[in-house]
């Protein structure tokens, strides 16, 4: 990692100029390739070439009884690849191996023409998938599809393919359990390339704002992707200052050089800044001292008697009314009085339900102390739940604008959710609808959620708190919980606050599949999932879902809703702690003959104790022994009644598998 501080005197002078009269903003999302120098990897995308029966279309493996090359039917060109199906059992898919290399990012599309095409899912669709290098399926992008009888649609996705995928394949095909007549024409597979340089604000971490309290420098961190542009690190020089366009002023500039070791970590000093908005302005500048690249970052130092409702410290902490606060919520469809009412007697302190709440639900949370986090999801014309009075991007606007205002005053409201799992294509669209929450309502953050881990630094312009969502319990181990987490954070430098999104819900209410061997969480995997995300860096926790604890078929709604209660209630004990700022030790955790990758801790400072939480994710099992570098007097197990004798500056415990331990530790 390079350090680079403010002000450097290593650059020359015309280069400094010319970024002053460069600061011009490139954005973030995906560049279109150019069709000249990307070809299609898509091998008979067309369908135009028979294969060697002629009934299939070369160079593509799928069931004859259900896919077939149509000549009759076509996009462009004279023929399309047919898909009938009449038996909602029968599941099969055409695709072929693809000559995508891993590390690359690639944008792939299909356009589906659908006639009676019914069932419960998305319908006809394209998903790209790569395997390891023993043909292992690793992973895969799956964009909704196209049902009913629709004319030709585009269905697209953009994705980087993991640097350790072995191969990748491209299938068409209509998702389970459906039944009907569709055809795919136009299959594309194109390289597509990220920015050359990717930058996040690390300080002032919310919206660009300062303020009398600070911070006193903006801190950055610029990441390269050069090997998309087949650059090196010794052609390019990171270059950034702060402007204000009003004054026509510079307030300071700093420059590194990479090394190609790790991204850049940059300081300008900004001291006491008077009031008004500023630019950050960072270059990618060439051997010949032309910029390459520019991203810009809006900065402002507020005056000193705006208080906003709710906002995010430097701290990743938010602050409601003033007070620090950890959100504990779950999903929920709409607001309803008799269940509002159940869920007040609890700890849980906010929901967000799917259904936009009217005025009257609102009230309703509110009269019941709770806070709602606001869904404007739904606003993207074509999105699978848009609503049908939206019918073009145009109406976009109008529709979020209209929601902010109406409900931005309201004292229920805590956050707007922007996304819910929208993929890269929508980018624009996501980046301006974060733009108007920010211009018609300064006072409550935003909130997306992605399942797209391995993409979210790609959404970090979408929103002002992130969260994953992480479902393994039927499917794939409890770490999966922490392994999201830790992602999640990574993706966003470490620099943004977190809701992650725990499980409660059986995945048998989704998937025919998952009927057989899906299942309800238990109380300890729930418990150890919350606290694995907690130890990794979440800020707020929102449990997926109300409505599904009243429809899991194998555990009583009630059995559950009173280990749920047990999980926030713990939690919202645990919550002043956790919310501390006060100054940590250093506390590390070890386990013969390893440190215990099984094991999720974090220590917090409150009251005069040492707090430190401690989480097994379920792979394995064990004695810990935490060291805490300075003499120990006491550790106690407060939820357990018992006490812990320590060894000098260390002390020992036994780990099964999913223990939650709090510790006191004077």
């Amino acid at each position: 990692m390079i350090q680079a501080m403010a002000v450097s005197t290593c650059w020359h002078a015309p280069a400094v100029a010319a970024c002053l009269a460069l600061v011009t903003a490139s954005g973030l999302a995906a560049e279109e390739p150019s069709r000249l120098s990307n070809p299609n990897l898509a091998v008979n995308g067309g369908f135009e070439e028979a294969g060697k029966d002629a009934s299939m279309p070369a160079n593509w493996s799928g069931d004859p009884a259900v896919y077939a090359r149509d000549d009759s039917t076509a996009r462009t060109g004279k023929a399309s690849l047919r898909y009938s199906n009449d038996a909602p059992t029968r599941y099969v898919l055409c695709g072929q191996k693809v000559a995508a290399q891993p590390g690359r990012k690639y944008r792939f599309s299909v356009w589906v023409k659908t006639k009676d095409l019914a069932g419960k899912e998305s319908g006809a669709t394209v998903c790209m998938e790569w395997q390891d290098k023993a043909g292992k399926w690793m992973g895969g992008t799956y964009p909704d599809g196209v049902k009913g009888t629709r004319d030709w649609t585009r269905v697209e996705a953009v994705v980087r393919v993991p640097a350790e995928a072995g191969g990748c394949t491209l299938t068409c095909y209509v998702r389970k359990g459906m039944t009907g007549t569709a055809w795919f024409d136009d299959v594309e597979l194109v390289r597509a390339t990220d920015p050359a340089m990717r930058t996040v604000v690390t300080s002032p971490l919310y919206r660009g704002r300062i303020t009398a309290a600070g911070p006193k420098d903006v801190r950055f961190r610029v990441r390269l992707n050069l090997a998309d542009h087949d650059l090196k690190p010794a052609d390019v020089t990171v270059l950034a200052l702060i402007t204000a366009p009003a004054m026509s002023r510079t307030f300071g500039h700093a420059t590194a050089q990479p090394d190609g070791a790790g991204p850049c970590d940059l300081t300008i000093p900004v001291g006491d800044l008077p009031v008004g908005k500023y630019s950050l302005s960072v270059q990618l500048i060439g051997r010949d001292g032309k910029a390459l690249e520019a991203v810009r970052h809006d900065l402002e130092r507020m005056a000193d008697d705006f208080k906003p409702k709710a906002y995010i410290d430097e701290h990743r902490r938010l602050i409601l009314d003033g007070k620090p606060f950890f959100p504990i919520g779950m999903y929920w469809s709409s607001i309803e009085e008799t269940d509002i009412k159940l869920y007040a007697d609890s700890s849980f302190n906010c929901l967000m339900p799917y259904g936009s709440p009217t005025k009257t639900q609102m009230d309703l949370a509110h009269h019941q102390g709770l806070k709602v986090i606001y869904s404007v999801k739904d606003y993207y014309a074509g999105a699978t739940h848009c609503s049908k009075s939206i019918k073009t991007e145009a109406d976009e606007e109008p529709k979020v604008r209209e929601a902010v205002r109406q409900f931005r005053d309201h004292p229920a409201l805590l956050a707007w959710y922007l996304n819910d799992e929208l993929p890269q294509p929508y980018m624009p669209r996501l980046e301006a609808h974060q733009r108007w929450v920010e211009e018609d309502d300064p006072h409550h953050p935003t909130w997306a959620v992605l399942f797209q881990v391995r993409e979210i630094g790609d959404y970090l312009r979408t929103f002002d708190v992130i969260g994953s969502d992480p479902y393994p319990i039927g499917r794939h181990p409890a770490s999966m919980a922490a392994e999201w987490t830790i992602e999640t954070f990574r993706q966003v430098e470490c620099s943004r606050p977190m809701w992650q999104v725990p499980q409660a819900h059986n995945w048998g209410n989704y998937d025919e599949e998952d009927k057989k061997k899906g299942r309800t969480p238990s109380y300890a995997e729930k418990r150890s999932m919350a606290w694995q995300c907690i130890c990794e860096g979440a800020t707020g926790l929102v449990f997926y879902s109300w409505f599904d604890m009243k429809r899991n078929p194998d555990v009583p709604f009630e059995t559950q809703w009173q280990d749920l209660k047990k999980v926030a209630a713990e939690i919202a004990q645990a919550a002043p702690a956790l919310l501390s700022v006060e100054p940590v030790p250093s506390v590390k955790a070890e386990c013969q003959p390893d440190k215990p990758r099984w094991l999720h801790s974090l220590a917090r400072s409150s009251g005069g104790k040492l707090r430190l939480f401690a989480v097994n994710d379920g792979d394995a099992e064990g004695q810990v022994t935490f060291a805490i570098g300075r003499k120990i007097k006491s550790v106690t197990v407060p939820a357990e009644n018992r006490t812990i004798q320590p060894d000098g500056e260390s002390f020992r415990d036994e780990f099964k598998k999913l223990d939650v331990r709090v510790y006191e530790v004077e």
